[in-house]
């Protein structure tokens, strides 16, 4: 929705129901492998550290994704606002609130094979000072997560558009064109 100069992109219910049905699955699976033991004829699947680290991973991730993802599909706020002030991030687990445009000095696209069939798409937003919003965040492991991503991808912010309404590459242009208009010249 465009009010003046204000966009807001609302949560997608139904990409959001498609992420929870699949950490549901992964969930499951992961209970699966846990309980039965499965057998398999390559000797390295087989290995129970591997087997055992593949299940719990599992199961840790589908009660993380099953969570975030339900609380979301119940979250009522757009996913992401942009205007002449900043950019507001409701994509993600991390609460930033509204970014300004003077903490962002870079805006790219950045992708992850999440999977055999699918990559994981995001926009990163490079900023002057990444130490800033990281010392923001309390929670002990969110927090860590937000180191690894400065270091491993050049920034802690990075905007998922896998649950809003909203085309990645559109996206993209929508954020850079903003960036252009509303950074303030150095």
């Amino acid at each position: 929705m465009i009010e003046g100069d204000k966009i807001e992109i609302p949560l997608s219910k139904g990409k959001l129901t498609k992420l929870l049905f699949f950490s549901v699955l992964f969930l499951f699976a992961g209970f699966w492998i846990a309980i039965t033991d499965p057998q398999v004829s390559n000797a390295a699947f087989n290995n129970p550290i591997i087997k055992g680290v593949g299940a719990y991973g599992s199961i840790i991730m589908g009660l993380f994704g099953t969570y975030f993802f339900t609380k979301k599909l119940f979250d009522n706020r757009p996913g992401l606002i942009l205007d002449e002030q900043g950019i507001y991030d409701n994509t993600s687990a991390f609460k930033f609130g509204l970014i300004p445009w003077s903490d962002i000095c870079e805006i790219s696209a950045a992708s992850i094979q999440a999977s055999i069939a699918s990559k994981q798409h995001f926009i990163t937003l490079k900023l002057v000072d990444p130490q800033k919003y990281i010392a923001r965040e309390k929670n002990f492991f969110k927090k860590k997560l937000l180191q690894a991503n400065a270091k491993s991808y050049g920034s802690p912010i990075h905007i998922s558009t896998n649950g809003i309404k909203a085309d990645h590459s559109e996206l993209l242009i929508i954020v850079k064109d903003y960036f252009q208009k509303y950074r303030p010249s150095i």
